[in-house]
């Protein structure tokens, strides 16, 4: 016996290795050059390079207005410090998302020990959400550390849900952590405050018969929670004073009426945080996801098999909360099986009523935050059909989705990943020169240079050469483009080339279209270049190709033009 505990031990530590690389893995072959993971990674870079303190964190782009406080600076310049590659970041990152989420697998084990834990794991950690917006570098993948912090401490603060696996002073302190751990990364953090509330609330009837002392000690630990994060706040407002150590965020309050449909997308949206919801990490429309379907043929019977599960599954968890409570199969769990069903309906309501109140368009990512409780809730469902033949179906479920993820990573690895450059990023930390890989945007506070230097010539409308273009219709109105771009420019490298075509209907009507291409072009450096320009909706006779404007880097590196690549049209 005690050699098969071993053993199960050993297999069980393995396998927590492996999920770890898998998920690493993963967040490394994912998106880097898009706009915002390319300024989260600036913050940190040029922390890093500079040694300046960063008062300030993510962007707002909806009011041009940034986010205070050091932290999201200091999670992508520390490691840089430990270690300067560009992969350090992503394993910082994905140690703090793995032990967050082993922490609340582990919880929802607790509470519903007579789960397989193997499912309860599995699923928490390679589910697209938890995937997506967690090993890679971009700031709402920081936040699920400190929410599912403070929902632990949620859970545990408020009586109906707890079971006493930690003190109620602790529950406090880590909601209190949480939220201004938040604070620092996400406009989100605000969604926490009414749970705050709900956890105070709960215990009242342990003040009136205790004394209001127990109050005071919880509030105090809630305070000393936020204090820890919170003193990374001090220095913004030391330096920027408390208007504009705000960083403009107030300018994103705004009072306006949302459709009551929008609560409905919510319920939806909140649920599919913990289901297998794969269409929107494909691609951006239709048409770009066809594009990447025909290339990876391959992937698309897994796709296909997690895209399935992904649809029923929030109809089915939508189903089981609808249904009497009374169906709970252990009798004392019905009081946490409603006020888990609570929990979810009032939470539709507030993020829809906090709507109301910012200029943001409705978007599941700003309230990711509230992915821990959903989580849960997916455990609390699976109660209903647990059984030999649904842990089985369940088993090879998991399976298909892994392997489609393994897929999906090789398949976007060569074409979004660093690696693309990493060159290029390598050599921007070892030269501390962060305008090698980008700028900071130009309403950043104190985060210049915003642009390259005016005394390297260039001028993207000259160096920037469109040698050839070709275009053809895929799938009725779709239009993909292979395209020849040569930078000219021996002295400076451009990213981000903005394009612009141009489609001729038989009437003389023109449609333009723009797009960026999140890539980097080296100096003197000539490619081919393919993209999907999406559908089309007019027939057109003609279309023209160009681009538009570009962002001007230094160069990591010359070797092109040292090889006499061609210069057509480079400045004297």
């Amino acid at each position: 016996m005690r050699r098969s505990a071993k053993q199960a031990t050993l297999l069980a530590a393995l396998a927590l290795v492996a999920a770890f690389a898998f998920r690493l893995m993963f967040g490394l072959s994912s998106e880097f050059f898009f706009e915002d993971e390319t300024q989260i990674f600036l913050i940190g870079l040029k922390h890093y390079a500079t040694g300046d303190w960063p008062f300030f964190g993510g962007d707002v782009v909806w009011t041009k207005s940034e986010i205070p406080g050091a932290l999201q600076g200091l999670l992508v310049g520390g490691p840089l410090r430990l270690v300067p590659l560009p992969e350090s970041p992503f394993v910082l990152l994905n140690l703090l998302s793995f032990a967050t989420l082993a922490w609340l697998a582990w919880y929802a084990t607790r509470r519903l020990p007579w789960l397989p834990r193997w499912l309860v794991w599995s699923w928490f950690l390679t589910i697209p959400w938890t995937l997506q917006f967690s090993t890679h570098i971009i700031n709402p993948s920081y936040v699920l550390p400190g929410a599912i912090v403070f929902f632990i401490g949620f859970f545990e603060a408020v009586p109906t849900f707890s079971i006493g696996v930690i003190s109620p002073a602790a529950a406090f302190f880590m909601m209190g952590a949480g939220v201004t751990w938040v604070m620092q990364l996400h406009m989100s953090w605000p969604l926490l405050l009414p749970y705050s509330a709900w956890a105070l609330w709960s215990r009242r009837a342990e003040w009136v018969s205790r004394g209001w002392g127990s109050l005071t000690r919880a509030a105090g630990a809630y305070v000393a929670g936020a204090l820890v994060p919170g003193l990374l706040l001090l220095p913004t407002m030391m330096k920027y004073g408390r208007s504009g150590g705000s960083g403009g965020v107030f300018r994103n309050l705004h009072i306006g009426w949302v459709n009551p449909w929008m609560a409905v997308t919510t319920l939806a949206r909140l649920l599919s945080f913990a289901s297998l919801e794969i269409n929107r990490f494909i691609a951006t429309d239709g048409a770009k996801r066809l594009e990447f379907f025909s290339r990876h043929p391959w992937i698309v019977p897994l796709a296909a098999i997690v895209w399935i599960a992904g649809v029923v599954q929030p109809l089915w968890m939508l189903f089981e909360m609808c249904r009497s409570a009374d169906r709970w199969p252990q009798a004392e769990g019905r009081e946490q099986w409603r006020a888990m069903r609570w929990l979810v309906a009032l939470s539709v309501v507030m993020v829809y009523g906090s709507y109301w109140f910012v200029m943001e368009p409705p978007q599941a990512h700003a309230f990711y935050v509230l992915a821990p409780p959903v989580l849960c809730l997916a455990a609390y469902c699976w109660t209903f059909v647990d059984s030999p033949r649904w842990r089985a179906a369940a088993a090879a479920i998991v399976a298909a989705n892994i392997a489609f993820h393994v897929g999906l990573a090789v398949a976007q690895a060569p074409e979004k990943s660093l690696y693309k450059h990493r060159d290029v990023i390598l050599s921007a930390i070892q030269m501390k020169r962060p305008d090698m890989f980008g700028h900071r945007r130009v309403f950043a506070i104190d985060a210049g240079p915003y642009t390259l230097s005016a005394d390297i010539p260039h001028d993207p409308g000259r160096d920037i050469v469109v040698l050839s273009q070709a275009y053809s219709r895929r799938w009725g109105s779709a239009v993909h483009w292979t395209v020849t771009i040569a930078n000219t420019n021996p002295r400076v490298a451009y990213r981000d080339l903005l394009y612009l075509a141009t489609y001729r209907t038989a009437s003389g009507r023109t449609i333009e279209r723009h797009e960026y291409i999140k890539d980097i072009f080296k100096a003197c450096e000539s490619r081919v270049v393919d993209l999907n320009d999406g559908y089309v909706g007019v027939p057109f006779e003609d279309a023209s190709f160009g681009i538009v404007t570009a962002e001007a880097l230094v160069p990591s590196d010359t070797r092109f033009c040292d090889a006499g690549a061609a210069r057509t049209g480079s400045p004297e």
